[in-house]
C-alpha cells in the first residue's frame, strides 16, 4: 500500500488505518501524489500522515493511537524501501540513497537529539534549501 495523505484530504476519502495496515502484516510506504495533493515534497507527505492519524485519533477514535513521527519516517524511507528491493537504510547491504541536511541557520535549542532535528526539519520544510547532497544508488547526484 503507497499512502497518500495529501489525496486521502483534498478527495476528502478519509483518513488511512495505516497503523492498523502495519499490525496486519501489510508492508506500507509512503508517498505525494501531484494529481490529487499540492507537494512532491516527501517531508510534506510525512508531516500529513502524522497530523491526518492525529485528526483521526481525535475526532473519529480515541482508542487506535495516532502515527508517530518516527513511524512516517520509516514510511517514507524504509517502509516504500523495501518495495524495491534492499533500500531505504543505512544497514550493510542496504543501497544508498540518502540526503544530506544542513540545518546550520537554524536556531538550535541545546538538547535536540538528532531525531528531534530531523523532525524540526520536516515539519519547516528542509527539502526547501537545506538539502546539500543527494545519493542515488551510492552516486552523488547533487
Amino acid at each position: 500500500v503507497v499512502h497518500n495523505p495529501q489525496s486521502n484530504m483534498n478527495n476528502a476519502v478519509g483518513a488511512a488505518r495505516i497503523i492498523d495496515m502495519i499490525n496486519k502484516g501489510i508492508r506500507v510506504g509512503l508517498g505525494s501524489d501531484i494529481g490529487a495533493g499540492e507537494s512532491e515534497s516527501i517531508f510534506r507527505a510525512i508531516a500529513d500522515a502524522v497530523q491526518v492519524s492525529k485528526l483521526y485519533w481525535r475526532m473519529k477514535d480515541e482508542s487506535k493511537k495516532p502515527l508517530r513521527f518516527e513511524e512516517a519516517f520509516w514510511l517514507a524511507t524504509r517502509g516504500g524501501g523495501e518495495f524495491f528491493g534492499h533500500v531505504g537504510g543505512f544497514d550493510p547491504g542496504c543501497e544508498l540513497d540518502a540526503l544530506v541536511l544542513d540545518d546550520g541557520d537554524l536556531f538550535l535549542p541545546d538538547g535536540l537529539d538528532m531525531i528531534q532535528r530531523l523532525q524540526r526539519d520536516v515539519y519547516l520544510g528542509a527539502d526547501r534549501g537545506r538539502i546539500t547532497a543527494k545519493f542515488v544508488a551510492g552516486r552523488q547526484i547533487l
